[in-house]
């Protein structure tokens, strides 16, 4: 499997580990806040899979995880279980994760026990304005990712999707999961982030009922 991109070094990608992170492209939502924008359409993956595989041999000793992200990596299924595959063959120590929207759950459940960690984006309450996904599929991946023996849902604070008056809902939502990731909005349109005592105060209402809340840069 080929690639849009990578970032070389990475110390946010993976908790705790030094990563090298793969790009897909194509992504089936429209946020308006996405960060990785020029990824949402599909363009030429220019980056070989053989060129990934030399690179990650030739600094074996830097890395100590692999993480594919987007765009939305579930678009690319079987192929990119594969690719996992081979990577975990060829480089049995490294720690593999991969990044998703939740749109579709039967891939995270295709993902247990090829990959070490799952990250979750939860981006809303009501998906409508930038997707065809039913809150009940991201719910339904939810449940699935908590299979895994490490993940995390992270929750980008954009004000009109994240609204302040549902973070009780989404604390209720998020009750017995792992570890929670709320991170600040970096402003890409006119709409101002929240004050960051919101964060603070959303991460103190989620502590007592998950394993982990942070916030996230």
């Amino acid at each position: 499997m080929d690639f849009a991109g990578w970032r070389e070094v990475s110390m946010v990608d993976y908790p705790g580990k030094i990563a090298l992170t793969l790009f897909t492209s194509g992504c089936n939502f429209d946020c308006p806040y996405c960060h990785n924008a020029e990824l949402k359409k599909r363009v030429e993956h220019t980056l070989k899979e053989e060129t990934v595989f030399d690179f990650i041999d030739y600094r074996r000793k830097v890395y100590d995880a692999i993480v594919v992200t987007g765009g939305e990596p579930s678009l690319y299924g079987y192929e990119l279980i594969d690719f996992f595959i081979r990577i975990r063959k060829y480089f049995p120590e490294k720690l593999l994760k991969v990044d998703t929207n939740g749109s579709n759950p039967d891939f995270i459940d295709r993902m247990y026990g090829v990959v070490d960690f799952v990250a979750l984006d939860i981006k809303a309450l009501d998906y409508s304005s930038f997707s065809n996904t039913s809150f009940y599929t991201i719910v339904e991946s939810l449940e699935s990712i908590k299979h895994f023996l490490d993940y995390e849902i992270r929750l980008t604070m954009y004000p009109p999707l994240i609204k302040q008056e549902d973070l009780p809902k989404y604390v209720k939502l998020l009750k017995g999961v792992k570890r929670v990731a709320v991170q600040q909005y970096k402003p890409v349109d006119s709409i101002n982030p929240y004050d960051m005592n919101v964060l603070e105060n959303f991460v103190k209402a989620l502590k007592p009922y998950v394993n982990q809340a942070y916030i996230k840069f």
